[in-house]
């Protein structure tokens, strides 16, 4: 028992417990210093000194009061750290080193600054020495078994007694002994911060929220680490100067620090609505964790909305994709200005796509292209956005002026009915020039800055108003359509979607060809018509019955059909100016000018000009049904069966053995991946753009099978990034199937190391009628939670039938036993160009076929197997 006593013009902590542990400590003395001179004084802890109680105010005098009286009885904890003995000539000092950070909060509310709290144990004293910590021997403080209150308490009183460099050893201390203390990241933030390391402080404060006990901790970490993104960028983005503070952090704390930010945290930040003040010269690099230490991005990285809009010059290649798209960053759109410079389509996996808005160098977009970059930017299905030009300054730095005149620095409103923009042309620019030196490198782009502005406030509105689609109707046929077509002739005004629908026929139908005069120039057309073998589709407007009559005879066709794209011109005009990356009429006044030329020379075509049929288009339905007739028919595609190398003994009645493999050609890799044992899964889209799973040659859920129980969870958890793979071509909903084995349920092979349910093996491309290669396969399904099959090896040539038997007997890398078998393919630098497989001959011995048993499941890890080697190697 411990109570707070008034004695003698002082005020202390006394009592039972206090002189408990004083002599402890005495008897332990007494054997190191037998002649120790003990005080006869009741042992205390003084909380507030005769001089210090002398001067408090009246007020201050009945606060302590509150304290001290017969019925207060809230004294809190206090901790015994060890023993100090200071010799002097005129007597040793002893003392034990007191944490109480109840006495610290006493003496702040009465003003008082804080103090060393200690007992003192020997006759002799000293009030001008340290009694802290700082006094004790090293191992008198027994760190390793010191309790996670005393630790805190410890690091709480450091840091109000200014000593912010033992405060953060020991937060440091804490967070070793227990990773998931709120209170030790937060101690380890506001020690940081002290210390001006800012880097290390808004990671701890990100680890504070994140394990934070309630709503007051919650704001105070939410809202400090604006205070040091004055000086650090936001997330897990170093500069180079904060490596080297990093690696002062132990390694296990580091590795949490460096961890990416949740969702709920990055979507906090950005609706906080944070002006940036940090400011990065354009050639430095900022770092991100990758495997193997740090990975430097392209120079001149800024967040402009944190963790939603971002800014840097141009990505060098797909390591930089996949670099911007993990974790640590999060982009999902790369939004490419670089006219002269497009990205590589390679680079881009199911996590990011790019969308190219061409703008010449140092000039300014038009009006009509800033509102394409303005619905990217605030389509939250896109963010987060990174802008790039060449440099990240003149082209990249108009467009985020731009945003930030008309959104400012928070979650734009699009809802308002008296919206305007959120600042003038001059504040933006300068904005964004304190924070990104050298942004807006010409007179033409500051220009345009000002006039784009003005055109909000005529809008009162971010976008103008949107042109309405038509209602629904029927492809309207005018004399003969049946499967003969040999030549089909679009015509229409510029925006009437003639391009969309001749590149929806040559996804699905390679055998056209495809003649536009948007992508090469009229006499190139001319002898690409008059040469044309077999389908062709001509994509120009043929306003004009000689136009038509020209094309017509140069093809020499024998069943030609005319498709009409009937629209108003007001729409045609308003989708035109949407196109971002149209070759010749670019989102600008060129659009207007075209259509109006365009539309004052139309005539409507007529079945005498020589065509077997007309049809005319006046809705997107019209358009989808013309599409349809003209394609082949899509189904289901069944996995195609694969041809035994070899037999072992496995082979069934049904299966297939090859007499020989194939020579590999120059230029073609071998590879041998693990094949797995599970039942044979296909994930693709719909025309209607609806996921659909099929196992072997039926659609499958959940209710199908007992085996399939967990798909419809399985495809919640990974719906974006299934639509990712495989909705990629906006042409063509169904275009690609990603196959693989659903590994839920035990067939042959018994497995305990599965890293999922779904593992994938492959993936089919209907337009081009391919498999693709495993690199990019990789490449696609890099920073998805998706698996896929180990790759056992890499060679040039096929394996011989010992080194076959020889890979079948290898250990399987999610399983105890042995591999199932093995596949091999012949890849090239793009795609598959064949496969075989070989069974070992035993795995079936002794097991009557698995669904006639009761079913078992195979053993999925809890987490993703850290460590784990799936892929290719060189």
């Amino acid at each position: 028992m411990a109570t707070i006593q008034q004695d003698r013009g002082y005020v202390s902590l006394g009592g039972e417990a206090i002189s408990t542990i004083a002599t402890g400590a005495i008897q332990e003395l007494k054997l190191k210093v037998p002649d120790l001179q003990i005080q006869t004084t009741p042992f205390h802890i003084t909380l507030i000194t005769k001089d210090e109680k002398r001067n408090l105010s009246l007020a201050a005098l009945a606060s302590l009061a509150k304290f001290t009286s017969a019925d207060a009885s809230e004294v809190g904890t206090f901790h015994n750290l060890g023993t100090a003995c200071i010799k002097r000539n005129r007597g040793d000092i002893a003392f034990i080193v007191i944490i109480w950070v109840f006495g610290q909060q006493i003496r702040k509310r009465l003003g008082l600054l804080p103090k060393d709290f200690h007992v003192t144990l020997t006759a002799k004293d000293d009030h001008a020495i340290d009694k802290s910590i700082t006094c004790l021997r090293d191992g008198e403080f027994d760190v390793q078994n010191a309790s996670l209150e005393c630790l805190n308490h410890l690091t709480f009183t450091l840091h109000n007694a200014g000593r912010y460099l033992d405060a953060k050893a020991y937060s440091q201390e804490l967070l070793l002994k227990d990773p998931e203390s709120s209170k030790g990241w937060l101690r380890l933030a506001d020690a940081a911060l002290q210390l001006e390391e800012f880097k290390v402080s808004m990671l701890a404060y990100a680890q504070a929220w994140q394990a934070s006990e309630n709503d007051k901790m919650s704001a105070y970490t939410l809202k400090m680490p604006q205070k040091c993104s004055a000086d650090t960028e936001w997330g897990p983005l170093l500069q180079e100067e904060e490596l080297a503070q990093l690696e002062s952090v132990p390694k296990q704390i580091r590795q949490r620090l460096l961890k990416p930010w949740p969702g709920n945290l990055r979507q906090s930040i950005a609706d906080m609505g944070v002006p940036p003040s940090l400011c990065l010269e354009p050639r430095q690099h900022l770092f991100i964790p990758d495997s193997i230490g740090h990975f430097a991005l392209p120079r001149f990285f800024r967040w402009l909305v944190p963790f939603k809009i971002a800014v840097m010059s141009t990505p060098r290649n797909g390591r930089d994709i996949r670099a911007l798209s993990s974790d640590s960053i999060g982009i999902r759109t790369i939004l490419t200005l670089t006219e002269e410079e497009p990205l590589h389509e390679s680079w881009f996996n199911a996590r990011t796509k790019n969308e190219f808005l061409p703008i010449r160098n140092y000039y300014p977009p038009s009006i009509e292209q800033m509102d394409i970059a303005m619905r990217i930017l605030t389509d939250e299905e896109s963010l987060p956005v990174l802008i790039h030009c060449g440099g990240g300054k003149g082209r990249a730095g108009s467009i985020a002026a731009c945003y930030i005149a008309a959104c400012g620095f928070g979650k734009p409103d699009l809802q308002s009915n008296e919206w305007q923009p959120a600042m003038s042309a001059q504040d933006s620019i300068s904005k964004l020039r304190a924070i990104r030196p050298g942004s807006i490198e010409t007179e033409q782009q500051e220009a345009f800055i000002s006039k784009w502005v003005s055109v909000l406030w005529k809008r009162q509105s971010l976008f103008p108003t949107p042109v309405p689609e038509p209602r629904a109707c029927a492809l309207d046929i005018t004399g003969q359509l049946d499967g003969s077509v040999d030549f089909l002739m679009l015509v229409g005004i510029p925006g009437s979607g003639k391009s969309w629908v001749a590149k929806s026929l040559l996804a699905r139908d390679p055998r056209w060809t495809y003649v536009s005069q948007d992508e090469s120039s009229r006499s190139a057309c001319e002898t690409a018509v008059s040469r044309a073998k077999g389908k062709l589709i001509l994509d120009r407007c043929n306003t004009s019955a000689a136009d038509r009559k020209f094309w017509l005879q140069l093809a020499d066709a024998k069943n030609a059909v005319c498709v009409l794209f009937d629209y108003d011109t007001e729409l045609c005009v308003s989708r035109a100016q949407q196109r971002a990356d149209h070759p010749t009429l670019p989102p600008g006044s060129r659009v207007v000018n075209a259509v109006k030329q365009m539309t004052e020379q139309f005539s409507a075509p007529e079945l005498k000009e020589g065509f077997k049929a007309i049809l005319t288009v006046k809705s997107f339905e019209a358009s989808d049904d013309l599409i349809s007739r003209l394609s082949p028919s899509i189904g289901l595609l069944k996995f195609p069966r694969t041809a035994h190398l070899i037999d072992l003994g496995a082979l069934g009645s049904d299966d297939i053995l090859l007499p020989s493999a194939p020579m590999p050609t120059p230029g073609c890799t071998v590879v041998i991946t693990e094949k797995i044992d599970g039942a044979n899964m296909g994930f693709s889209l719909s025309s209607d753009r609806q996921l659909l799973v099929q196992n072997r040659s039926h659609f499958v859920n959940s209710s199908w099978h007992s085996q399939f129980k967990k798909l419809d969870s399985w495809i919640e958890r990974h719906r974006e990034e299934l639509f990712g793979l495989l909705n990629r071509d906006k042409y063509f909903p169904q275009r690609y199937i990603l196959y693989g084995e659903w590994m839920h349920a035990v067939h042959s092979v018994s497995y305990n190391a599965l890293p999922d349910r779904f593992l994938a093996f492959d993936m089919f491309d209907r337009g081009e009628g391919k498999f693709v290669n495993r690199d990019t396969l990789e490449t696609l399904l890099n920073g998805t939670g998706i698996h896929i099959t180990k790759v056992m090896e890499k060679r040039e040539t096929i394996p011989t039938d010992n080194e076959l038997r020889a890979l079948v007997q290898q250990q399987s890398a999610f399983a105890d036993g042995r591999v199932e078998g093995v596949v091999v393919k012949i890849e090239d630098k793009s795609w598959v160009k064949w496969r075989g497989k070989v069974v070992r001959g035993d795995f079936l011995a002794g097991n009557q076929h698995w669904s006639k048993n009761v079913m078992q499941e195979n053993g999925i890890l809890a987490t993703d197997m850290e460590g784990l080697d799936i892929t290719s190697r060189d």
